[in-house]
């Protein structure tokens, strides 16, 4: 038997650096919201148990949702705590949610559980699947994709799909719920999903707006070198 565990696949053409910053932003993203998912699901539930009371979920069916979806997110937050995840352990976190969001679909557990799937499903490489999986549940829990701006993922599995037109919608929509530095780093994305798209014009208003609204940052920096690559060498009368 075999002892070396093989990796998830990334896609051709990025750097070691790019490959890092990539998992940080979506790594970081899911953790700054996990508070939010899970107070999401709890008042979620509260609501529901207070207008139904003993009507809904009758029993120990409660119970036993809450502690599927902890086991759940328990294997979840192990492959999110490590830079470098096998593809079995991304597959057993992604069977687990799995479970969860097909054994209680109508429930928040489920949805919450469908959300974490779909960024299993995109570290996996499985980018059609990933945005399905967002735009299934935005129409089932539209407030909680919201709330979470789940239409970041999605953006990121469309630009991965090479469907820029839908990637750049989804980005806006995003970066309209957008906090703190999350805006410039979506105006980030933005531009790089113009460029790609054949808009070489926008993708360039859009780095020379990130050098005006956000001087002396790690994005202003990004912006400019961008910049230099496309030619445009005018920076100082930004």
């Amino acid at each position: 038997m075999s002892y070396i565990k093989k990796r998830v696949p990334r896609k051709p053409g990025m750097t070691p650096q790019e490959i890092l910053a990539d998992q940080k932003t979506l790594a970081s993203w899911f953790t700054d919201n996990i508070n939010l998912i899970v107070y999401a699901s709890g008042a979620i539930l509260l609501v529901i148990a207070i207008t139904l009371g003993s009507i809904w979920m009758k029993g120990e069916k409660k119970d036993t949702a809450n502690a599927a979806l902890s086991k759940a997110m328990v294997m979840y937050q192990a492959t999110v705590a490590q830079m470098e995840t096998s593809t079995e352990e991304l597959e057993l976190a992604l069977e687990s949610l799995h479970e969860v969001a097909s054994e209680y679909a109508g429930a928040s557990q489920g949805h919450t559980a469908s959300l974490f799937k779909a960024n299993v499903l995109y570290r996996l490489g499985r980018y059609q699947e990933a945005a399905a999986t967002i735009e299934e549940l935005d129409i089932r829990n539209h407030e909680l994709v919201r709330d979470i701006n789940g239409y970041y993922l999605l953006a990121r599995s469309y630009e991965a799909m090479e469907e820029f037109k839908m990637a750049i919608e989804s980005y806006q929509t995003a970066k309209g719920r957008a906090r703190g530095d999350m805006s410039a780093v979506i105006d980030i994305d933005l531009a790089r999903c113009n460029e790609l798209s054949g808009d070489v014009d926008t993708a360039i208003s859009i780095y020379r707006e990130i050098l005006s609204e956000y001087p002396d940052s790690v994005y202003a920096i990004r912006a400019e070198k961008k910049l230099a690559i496309l030619g445009i060498t005018d920076l100082e009368t930004l």
